[in-house]
């Protein structure tokens, strides 16, 4: 009687192959290297000290911290606030808005409406309606040196000054100061013991442009007439105007890029098309090279441990090994499990709950349980043989 023997491969460990290692983890490395260096750059970006024009606050070029010292050296006592909700607004407060558009509308209309002095830096038409100011931006002029031209006394006394930004024109009789092309540069509307100024030149009161002409002594009549100055705080640049409304990622994508999208889309499909066309039936062909049967177990075997699928592995060897039991006593795919275990006990003499365990019982624990599994059925298997 012919005896067949069955054993498991033996898979040995490689040593560890550093330059594999790195050619495996460099892309990942690389994206995670990216992602921190991108972090980074935003972090530092994000600490810088930011520019915020006529921040009192803000010694940068464009910045206004020195007209707040000129306006204290005056004895005006300068508060710096987000916004003037819970403030009062008295007789004797000025209210310097640098940024209107970052100010609410319902906040502008409570400055109109109260008795403090109110200095508004270039408004745009949705500043000028809430301030109820009765005048209308016309155009925008280029950086000049504009004079006063005008009985307002704060211009008279400033003189000539560097002007560059918006331009008014009042809607009614009277004018302004600072005319250029038939538009004022400085309004005053003068309400119930107060007053409210229209300035539309931001850039002639930051600190590079302080020394020029009669820019600070403008900045210094505006703003020192009254003991105390209740100063706005202009939001960062990328800082939404207020009550803009917020839109979607998809609003502010340019409608052109989604048509582009959806071209891009169309094309993918006809390619998907018409390369679809070209797949046919499957064909089975002989393979062009013979591969040895040790090569195929030996390369299984390495699949299941570096998956560690013990459980896999021991279906298949007690799979293997009551397929030729069947053949041996000449039962059918479809004897049960108890016949089987029944003839083996019956021509080895050993007990039916060992060899049904063997044959049907749990998943090894470990590899060295599933060796000894494997040495189990192949000894099981060459006792029934040589019965």
């Amino acid at each position: 009687m012919t005896t067949t023997s069955i054993t498991l491969p033996v898979v040995t460990e490689d040593p560890l192959d550093l330059a594999a290692t790195w050619r495996r983890v460099r892309l990942p490395a690389l994206l995670v290297l990216l992602v921190l260096g991108v972090a980074v750059a935003l972090a530092v970006v994000q600490n810088a000290p930011p520019e915020r024009p006529l921040d009192p606050r803000d010694a940068s070029p464009v910045g206004a911290r020195a007209l707040a010292q000129l306006v204290r050296d005056r004895g005006v006592d300068v508060t710096a606030e987000a916004s003037t909700s819970g403030l009062p607004l008295n007789a004797s407060t000025t209210v310097f808005v640098p940024d209107v558009a970052s100010v609410p509308k319902d906040a502008l209309q409570a400055l109109a409406g109260s008795p403090a002095d109110v200095v508004a830096i270039a408004p745009g038409p949705r500043e000028l309606t809430a301030l109820a100011f009765p005048a209308t931006r016309v155009g925008v002029t280029s950086e000049q040196t504009l004079a006063a031209g005008c009985t307002v006394a704060v211009a008279l006394v400033a003189g000539d000054i560097r002007f560059s930004g918006l331009l008014y024109r009042p809607n009614g009789p009277g004018g302004g100061c600072y005319r250029d092309h038939g538009a004022d540069g400085l309004l005053v509307q003068q309400r119930a013991g107060a007053r409210t100024v229209v300035f539309g030149s931001a850039s002639t009161f930051i600190n590079r442009r302080l020394g020029d002409n009669g820019d600070a002594a403008l900045a210094l009549g505006l703003l020192s007439s009254r003991p105390h100055l209740l100063w706005l705080l202009p939001q960062l640049p990328t800082h939404p105007p207020a009550d803009a409304q917020h839109k979607s990622i998809v609003e502010l994508l340019p409608a052109r890029l989604l048509w582009a999208l959806l071209q891009l889309l169309v094309c993918v499909v006809v390619v998907g098309l018409w390369r679809a066309r070209r797949l046919g039936a499957v064909v089975v062909e002989p393979l062009p090279v013979v591969v040895r049967a040790a090569e195929t177990v030996e390369g299984r075997a390495r699949l299941l441990r570096a998956a560690r699928a013990r459980g896999t592995a021991a279906t298949a060897l007690r799979a293997a090994t009551t397929a030729r039991l069947r053949d041996l006593f000449g039962l059918g795919t479809d004897a049960t499990a108890a016949a089987l275990v029944e003839g083996v006990a019956r021509r080895t003499g050993r007990a039916g709950a060992d060899i049904d365990g063997l044959l049907y019982g749990a998943d090894p624990p470990d590899d060295a349980a599933l060796v000894r599994l494997a040495d189990d059925l192949d000894r099981l298997e060459q006792a029934v043989r040589s019965s």
